[in-house]
C-alpha cells in the first residue's frame, strides 16, 4: 500500500523520542500520519514524493494566546504599558469605533497567515469583540487549526450582561463541526465577582468547554485583588475553585511558591507570552518553578500591539534567555521549552493524544524547515547534536518553507496556498492607515 504523501530524508525533531534528532521519512494517508521510519522512502512508495533532505521535520508549533483583532494596529502600542494603552486607546474602547467587523475579519486572517508562514498549525484566539459564526469561518478558510475563546460578556463595560445561551450552544456546535475548539473567555481581575464566576463556570461546566483568563498578568490588577478581597488573583481564584484542567490561564506573571503550588494541584494549564511580558513591562513569570512544579505551560504571542509579532521561535528564545539572566543558565532544558510549543501546546487544549509529537498515528500536523542557510549551519546529529539548539537559539518562522495540516499542504515551498495574503496585507495596511489618522483626530 502507497502513503498518499511521503517526505522522505529529513532530520526529525520530536518530543516522544526525548527530541533525539535522526534522519528519516514520513508517510502520510489522508489526515494521519502512517509511518515514520528511519532512512529514506522510494518514490515507489508514495504517490507524491517530496524530498527533506536538508531540512527538519517537527510538529506544528501552537500559539496558545493570540488577539487576531489587533494586528491592524500593530506598533500602535510600541513605548507604552498595558495600564498606559488601557488609558490611551479607552475612547474608542479599543479601536472599536473606528473599524467594522469587515476589517476586523481582515485583521485576524492576516494574523493566521503570519501564524502559518511561520510555523503555527494551532491558534487560540483571544476575541476581543466576537463576529459571529464569521469568526470560524475566518479560520477555516486560512486553513489553520485553532480554538476560538469566545468572551462571556456582550461589552467589557458591563460584566454582568452575558451572552445569550442559545448563541453560546450554536457557536459551540458550529467549532465542533469545523474541527475548532470552542473556548469561554472569561473575566479580568477587576470584574471579579464570586457570584460572577459561579455563573460563568456554570456555563462552562454545562458545555464541557474549556475557560480561558487573563492571570495574575501585572502588579496593578494584583494589588486591586488585594485590596478588594485580602489575597492575590490565583489565590482567590483557588479559594473559590475556580482554578481546574479545563481552565487556562495567560501570562500567569505574578505567582507565589504557594500558588504554583496551587496551579499543580489542580491542573490548571498556563499560556506565558515572554516578548510581550517584556515589552509591556508586565514582568518575569516564574516559568522554571512552574514546570518543575509539573504545570503545563505552553507559549502565545499575545496580540500585535503587545508583541508586533506572531512567531512562536522568537518565543521559545525569548522564554530561554529571559530565564537564563533571570534564574540561571540551566533554569530550563532545551527539551522543556521545546514541549512549551508542541507537546504542552496540545495538552493545554485536551488534543494531546492527536497532536504534538511526530508519531505513527497522530494527525499530520507538522512542518519543514530548510538548514541550508548561513544562520543554522553548521548542523550535527547524533552525540553532539545541535539541531534542538538551532531550534531554540538560531531559527525563526521565515525558516520555515512547507506547512501541513490534516495532511494538506497549506503552505508550499513559503507560499500559503489557501488565500491570498498579498491581498490581505493591502487591505489591512489601508485600515491601519485610517485608523492611525482617525486616533490623531481624538
Amino acid at each position: 500500500m502507497k502513503y498518499e504523501i511521503g517526505i522522505s530524508g529529513a532530520v526529525i525533531v520530536s518530543g516522544h523520542n526525548g527530541y533525539r534528532p535522526f534522519l528519516g521519512s514520513v508517510g502520510v494517508t489522508g489526515d494521519r500520519i502512517e509511518a515514520v521510519i528511519p532512512g529514506e522512502l522510494k518514490k515507489s512508495e508514495c504517490d507524491r514524493w517530496l524530498d527533506g533532505s536538508g531540512k527538519i521535520l517537527m510538529p506544528g508549533l501552537v500559539n496558545g494566546h493570540c488577539h487576531g483583532d489587533m494586528t491592524l494596529a500593530r506598533g500602535l502600542g510600541d513605548g507604552m504599558t498595558l495600564w498606559e494603552q488601557n488609558q490611551a486607546f479607552a475612547d474608542t474602547g479599543w479601536f472599536y469605533t473606528l473599524i467594522s467587523d469587515k476589517e476586523r475579519y481582515d485583521s485576524r486572517q492576516l494574523t493566521y497567515c503570519e501564524a502559518l508562514l511561520s510555523g503555527t498549525t494551532f491558534i487560540m484566539e483571544n476575541m476581543y469583540w466576537g463576529l459571529g459564526l464569521d469568526s470560524v469561518k475566518a479560520m477555516k478558510e486560512v486553513g489553520i487549526r485553532g480554538a476560538l475563546a469566545e468572551d462571556i460578556r456582550q461589552d467589557f463595560a458591563e460584566p454582568d450582561i452575558f451572552i445569550p445561551e442559545t448563541y453560546l450552544d450554536s457557536y459551540q456546535k458550529c467549532c465542533e463541526e469545523n474541527e475548532l475548539l470552542p473556548v469561554i473567555g472569561s473575566i479580568s481581575e477587576e470584574d471579579y465577582d464570586r457570584e460572577r464566576l459561579e455563573r460563568i463556570q456554570r456555563a462552562v461546566d454545562a458545555r464541557k468547554m474549556y475557560m480561558t483568563c487573563h492571570l495574575a498578568e501585572n502588579t496593578w490588577r494584583r494589588d486591586l485583588i488585594l485590596k478588594k478581597f485580602g489575597t492575590t488573583p490565583i489565590d482567590y481564584m483557588y479559594r473559590g475553585g475556580f482554578l481546574g484542567e479545563n481552565v487556562i490561564g495567560s501570562h500567569v506573571v505574578y505567582a507565589s511558591e504557594q500558588e504554583v503550588r496551587q496551579l499543580a494541584e489542580t491542573g490548571t494549564r498556563v499560556v506565558n507570552t515572554p516578548l510581550c511580558e517584556m515589552k509591556i513591562q508586565d514582568g518575569i513569570a516564574p516559568i522554571p518553578d512552574m514546570v518543575k512544579q509539573g504545570v503545563t505551560v505552553c507559549l502565545g504571542t499575545d496580540g500585535a500591539m503587545w508583541n508586533n509579532s506572531n512567531d512562536i521561535f522568537r518565543e521559545m528564545k525569548g522564554m530561554a534567555l529571559l530565564h537564563s539572566i533571570h534564574s540561571g543558565v540551566r533554569s530550563l532544558e532545551k527539551a522543556e521549552i521545546l514541549d512549551m510549543a508542541t507537546r504542552n501546546g496540545a495538552k493545554c487544549f485536551g488534543l494531546e493524544k492527536d497532536y504534538g509529537t511526530v508519531e505513527a498515528g497522530k494527525k499530520a500536523d507538522f512542518i519543514l524547515i530548510e538548514t541550508r542557510v548561513p544562520h543554522i549551519q553548521p548542523l550535527r546529529i547524533g552525540a553532539y547534536e545541535n539541531v534542538t539548539s538551532a531550534l531554540i537559539y538560531n531559527v525563526t518562522g521565515q525558516d520555515v518553507t512547507d506547512v501541513f495540516v490534516d495532511g494538506r499542504h497549506v503552505v508550499e515551498g513559503r507560499v500559503l496556498k489557501t488565500i491570498s495574503a498579498a491581498d490581505l496585507m493591502d487591505r489591512v495596511r489601508k485600515t491601519s492607515v485610517n485608523l492611525a489618522e482617525g486616533l490623531e483626530h481624538i
